[in-house]
């Protein structure tokens, strides 16, 4: 008898694979699909190339000042020229090596925290991360480590933005962390101490915070104290994020079965090692898409500072817009340009979110 072998499968048929059976299944399936379709490409088809002419070909890209914007398109030019100032502020230029290490090292921390093996990574990736803050403070001042001393008056643009961000992010992840087990504590006093921080900072609007940090957090400090308005800041950010984070790791922590816990006593665990080892990676799990909302809520809402005067991007940018060598209405520009910058981070924070959600995924899909 002959050995059986199967023959090779076939490709699927051309009528129902390919780019021409996406478009008729997706944008020409019904008659009312199709009508969609056509309005929306007419409706494309009226705004894209008017907007392409304005903001690329019929813009201005070079100069120096107001008068070299004589095209009808976008003044590119005023973004150039203060290019500097919205990226970083008014630190001494030649100083700016100090923000760029700053950042550089945040972006090598995170990329670590992935390249690192799974044994190295806690061990080194986790305490670097709760370093960064403290170093990068060190660094940009300078006073403490021999440099040149720069005052937080000279700190902005978006650097700070996303240093000021991170910073907040870092130190209340753990933070978080605690007021949420706090909350779930069976001590009373913990319980109601936890309670009432998280209640307080998630209830109260983020601009009455910067006002209470800029205004009232130096009245409890002792006579004489002088805080500076940027620490305060940093605190009143890190006490809001954590609010919101807490409640997030709550949630986390309710959506995971008894039986992980009950699993976990059965093996001897103690408390701590339970909840780091056993918990704690299943919380992140479960609540990464909350925790992404909640980081891009806090990066969004540093460009409240403008309130309180203290120069992030877009204040920077609402002073260039009244200078006096550029009163020619450049708001369109300025604003467009802040909100692409910040509409790229947001994006790549939510890339970065897709990543560790694939990378914990457990449903082992066939």
């Amino acid at each position: 008898m002959k050995e059986f072998k199967p023959l090779p499968d076939q490709p699927a048929p051309n009528d129902v694979v390919g780019p021409i059976h996406w478009i008729k299944e997706n944008l020409f399936s019904s008659p009312l699909n199709t009508l969609a379709t056509l309005l929306i490409l007419a409706f494309l088809g009226t705004v894209i190339p008017p907007l392409l002419d304005w903001l690329i070909f019929s813009a201005n890209w070079t100069g120096t000042n107001q008068s070299a914007c004589t095209n009808e398109g976008a003044c590119w030019v005023f973004v150039i020229a203060w290019s500097k100032q919205f990226f970083y502020g008014s630190y001494p230029a030649e100083e700016l090596w100090r923000i760029n290490a700053c950042l550089i090292a945040l972006v090598a921390i995170i990329i670590a925290s992935y390249r690192l093996h799974k044994d190295l990574r806690n061990k080194v990736a986790i305490p670097l991360f709760l370093l960064l803050p403290f170093i990068s403070i060190l660094i940009l001042d300078g006073s403490w480590i021999g440099l040149e001393y720069v005052s937080t008056d000279y700190w902005g643009g978006f650097s700070l933005n996303v240093l000021l961000a991170a910073a907040s992010i870092i130190v209340a992840f753990p933070l978080s962390f605690l007021w949420a087990l706090g909350r779930r504590s069976d001590m009373p006093f913990i319980k109601s101490v936890s309670i009432i921080l998280i209640e307080f900072f998630r209830g109260v609007p983020v601009l009455a915070l910067f006002f209470m940090g800029s205004v009232m957090l130096p009245l409890f400090f002792p006579e004489g104290t002088n805080v500076d308005k940027l620490l305060r800041v940093w605190i009143v950010l890190t006490l809001f994020m954590s609010g919101y984070m807490a409640e997030v790791f709550r949630g986390g922590f309710q959506a995971v079965p008894n039986g992980q816990y009950e699993a976990a006593d059965s093996l001897g665990l103690g408390f701590w090692q339970k909840t780091l080892l056993i918990i704690l990676p299943q919380v992140i799990k479960i609540s990464m898409p909350n925790i992404l909302a909640t980081f891009v809520m806090l990066f969004k809402n540093t460009t409240f500072l403008l309130i309180i005067g203290i120069f992030e991007m877009l204040s920077t940018t609402q002073t260039a817009l009244t200078n006096s060598n550029w009163l020619g209405g450049h708001s369109t520009e300025g604003y467009l340009f802040v909100a692409i910058v910040f509409w790229i981070c947001c994006f790549s924070m939510s890339l970065i979110s897709s990543s560790i959600e694939r990378k914990l995924d457990t449903s082992h899909k066939n």
